[in-house]
């Protein structure tokens, strides 16, 4: 569901759950028939999530759209304005320009059921959600399956939240990283130190550190916790390997390659999205392209030019530079 994070600490978690999503995907697949999702009646997309099977665009207009999977409704959002989307696992949630946050879809956990109060930020993530109470430094409020703790955030004063799979991490105001929930790889065990930028895998997190070098925790069964020396722009985390963006524009990935998904293709890219079995990364023209696993076309990324790319489980989405939006694989 995502997760290429750098920067500002205000900023520094958001999509975060995309990533921590990705192993959930895997094991659920998508529907098939959704390959290309339009923006409608000629308005353009400005961001795009992608969930556990479905996946949601926030067009100019501030309306959100969503294709792919229905059965809980998680393709059918409100109508009305929103300022920022998060695509869960069968659930999406939407923050509106009030500040109150709107969630649809599968509602079995609770994870739907969002606290009538004022967010800054709202991230989805398995069978739980959380958001970032105020602007600036603020508390973080989550809700939805709790069987292992994954929604009883700490008090403190936190510029970001990240809801994975079943924990959950928040960038403190000191630049401090700290998760709570399932623990049980020590992927909520994040190494003391300051932190510019968090992204959580399926059962791995990898923090980066300033002035960019790496840190990684928790699974470590195919080294993707074994971070390479050296300064990065960016990092994603993904099922079982991990890929970090050189100042150079080189990508690099570590851990499991089993399908060739760290197998990066030479020259420079902008931007990378590692996914469960297969990575793709954006070239500085604007072209995709793609490595790895592609038993359902997840890496016959088409031609043209995107502004962002994010790898899924057996799929990839992309967000035309005109604002349209494309979906490959299945």
């Amino acid at each position: 569901m995502l997760g290429t994070l750098r920067g500002c600490r205000q900023a520094a978690l958001a999509g975060l759950a995309l990533a921590a999503l990705l192993l959930a995907m895997s094991a659920l697949g998508v529907a098939d028939g959704w390959q290309r999702a339009e923006a409608q009646e000629g308005r353009r997309a400005v961001a795009i999530t992608v969930g556990g099977d479905h996946a949601c665009a926030l067009l100019d207009s501030g309306e959100a759209v969503c294709w792919g999977e229905n059965w809980a409704g998680q393709s059918d959002p409100p109508s009305g304005r929103f300022s920022a989307l998060s695509a869960g696992l069968s659930y999406s949630c939407g923050l509106r320009e009030s500040g109150r946050v709107e969630c649809w879809g599968h509602e079995g956990n609770g994870q739907t059921d969002a606290p009538a109060v004022r967010f800054s930020a709202v991230s989805a993530g398995g069978f739980h959600t959380c958001g970032l109470r105020s602007l600036g430094l603020g508390s973080i409020e989550c809700w939805g399956d709790n069987h292992f703790g994954q929604t009883d955030a700490p008090d403190g004063d936190w510029v970001a939240v990240s809801a994975g799979s079943y924990h959950s991490c928040g960038l403190h105001w000191s630049n401090t990283i700290e998760c709570w929930g399932d623990n049980g790889v020590g992927q909520a065990d994040p190494p003391a130190g300051h932190y510019d930028a968090v992204s959580a895998g399926g059962y791995h997190t990898c923090g980066m550190r300033w002035p960019g070098q790496i840190t990684c925790w928790g699974d470590n069964s195919f080294n993707q916790t074994r971070a390479p020396v050296g300064k990065f722009h960016a990092i994603s985390a993904g099922g079982y390997h991990t890929c970090g963006l050189r100042e150079s524009g080189k990508v690099e990935c570590w851990g499991s390659n089993l399908r060739g998904q760290s197998e990066v293709p030479s020259g420079r890219f902008s931007a990378i999205s590692a996914g469960e079995w297969h990575s793709c990364g954006q070239r500085e023209s604007g072209e995709v392209e793609c490595w790895g696993y592609n038993g359902y076309g997840q890496t016959d990324a088409p031609q043209g030019r995107f502004s962002a790319v994010s790898a899924g489980g057996f799929y990839t989405c992309g967000l035309r530079k005109a604002g349209a939006i494309d979906c490959w694989g299945t």
